[in-house]
């Protein structure tokens, strides 16, 4: 079942045919749906290791939805109580602090069929947040223009409705957390009204989830889905100008058998990974998967990490498109042509196209070559095992609203032939049943698991084989 930020999730499960349906919580069945998520609440309260009680606040909203049973989806607040678990419950007081949880409650007949048990579980809180309401209606949301604007002000408008008022407490709180800034009021409500459809777009990510991921509100949540393609994942990968040599894994000493994979490897604990960059407001993340590779590539042969210069190839690369996407392919022979990729700290990286102005004397690394690697992921990992990170593309439609955990979307979400964004293979490992990769992303160390994500790893999940790369180094 769905995930969202603006509450917490009841799942109630009965038997019958596919389909789905929002409902607003009616009064009368209010007290039901209360009364489940309580015993959610209780079990939380048994199972967490927070010293302090919790109890349900509120019911919002509730999603109906047939698939194998009758499924009542309940978003609900908690709210903190001052008193300990210890404490008698006579004694507690309702703080200001509320809570936004995921819980899920199943029916089921009992083993000897009489009665109903109910099998409760909460996971997946959100932050803490304070509802202090004089705070939040004159709470300021800034202007690009140095003015601002309260949520008082913005109520006059008639866009914040009582039923709103989570909603609009999260899209704060991403405001406060991103340092977001708009033009004006009606940006500010544009936005909001992006952000509200957003969370519907999570929610049916969540429920079609195959693996441990994830989704809620990320820095892109204001984003529509185009434009979040326009700006991020403004290319889509196609056959490379040059044509590449394909991997001769003899010739390259990648003899290691499968047998002999370790059963888990990052390059990150082998000092062969750089700090997570952010490739900003530009589509030039194949920039970032290419030095990535050659970064690793370097440490390899010459037991060096030097963090190399993106913005010289956004400038300087004569195929590729900068900011306007390009493909790591065409990168390697670009830098074999222009002689080497200078340090970071020499060639600093701004996030914009600009002229090349390359510096030869302050070349750092270079490489001799470049291959494509094999379409199958057990040949990528002896790869990445021995020769070191792997450039890959990748189609990351499901990415915007991604937090953490192994990203398993269904294929209809996830193509695996329409590859859009360029990140760095650096390891491999299992949660459970679930073997993954860990893949180094370019948007920031804010960003999925401080800046990567793990991705399901075995079933070509968004393309992972179709286009990974190395370049070679002596």
């Amino acid at each position: 079942m769905g995930i969202i930020s603006t509450g917490c999730l009841l799942l109630i499960v009965l038997l019958s045919p596919t389909t789905s349906k929002v409902l607003p919580i009616s009064e009368e069945d209010q007290l039901l749906y209360e009364s489940f998520a309580r015993k959610g609440v209780e079990k939380f309260n048994q199972q967490s290791n927070d010293a302090y009680r919790w109890e349900l606040d509120r019911a919002w909203e509730v999603e109906r939805s047939l698939s194998g049973g009758i499924h009542y989806s309940i978003f609900v607040t908690l709210v903190k109580m001052d008193c300990t678990k210890q404490q008698k419950r006579e004694t507690c007081k309702k703080t200001d602090t509320l809570k936004k949880c995921l819980v899920e409650i199943s029916r089921r007949v009992k083993r000897h069929g009489y009665g109903l048990k109910d099998v409760a579980h909460v996971r997946n809180c959100e932050e803490e947040f304070t509802r202090n309401i004089e705070k939040f209606n004159h709470r300021n949301i800034k202007l690009e223009h140095g003015n601002s604007i309260t949520v008082q002000e913005l109520r006059k408008a008639k866009i914040i409705k009582p039923r709103d008022y989570v909603i609009w407490n999260s899209f704060l709180d991403f405001i406060d957390r991103h340092d977001k800034q708009y033009d004006d009021k009606h940006e500010v409500l544009k936005r909001f009204r992006v952000f509200k459809k957003n969370a519907k777009v999570i929610r049916e990510l969540q429920k079609n989830e195959q693996g441990s991921a994830v989704y809620g509100f990320t820095k892109f949540s204001d984003m529509t889905t185009r434009e979040f393609k326009e700006t991020m994942l403004p290319y889509q990968w196609e056959e490379p100008v040059y044509p590449m040599d394909q991997a001769d894994f003899e010739k390259e000493g990648v003899t290691i058998t499968e047998d002999d994979l370790p059963e888990s490897f990052d390059w990150r604990e082998k000092g062969a990974v750089t700090q997570v960059k952010n490739q900003g407001n530009c589509g030039s993340c194949w920039a970032f998967s290419t030095t990535g590779n050659v970064e690793g590539a370097w440490f390899l042969a010459k037991n060096k990490l030097v963090s190399l210069s993106e913005q010289e190839l956004v400038d300087c690369d004569s195929v590729d498109q900068g900011c306007n996407g390009g493909l790591p392919s065409n990168a390697y022979k670009e830098i074999i042509r222009m002689g080497g990729l200078e340090p970071e700290n020499a060639y600093p990286y701004d996030g914009r196209g600009e002229t090349c102005h390359l510096v030869r004397k302050d070349i750092a690394v270079y490489i001799n070559g470049s291959v494509e690697l094999p379409h199958d992921e057990v040949q990528l990992q002896k790869w990445l095992v021995t020769k070191g990170p792997i450039s890959i593309g990748l189609n990351a439609n499901t990415l915007q609203f991604y937090r953490h955990g192994v990203v398993h979307p269904f294929k209809i979400f996830c193509e695996p032939f329409m590859l859009n964004h360029g990140v760095l293979i650096v390891g491999y490992g299992k949660e459970g049943r679930k073997p993954y990769w860990i893949v180094k992303n370019s948007w920031g160390p804010t960003w999925g698991e401080k800046g990567y994500f793990r991705l399901y790893r075995g079933k070509n999940v968004c393309g992972v084989q179709e286009l990974a790369t190395s370049s070679l180094i002596n």
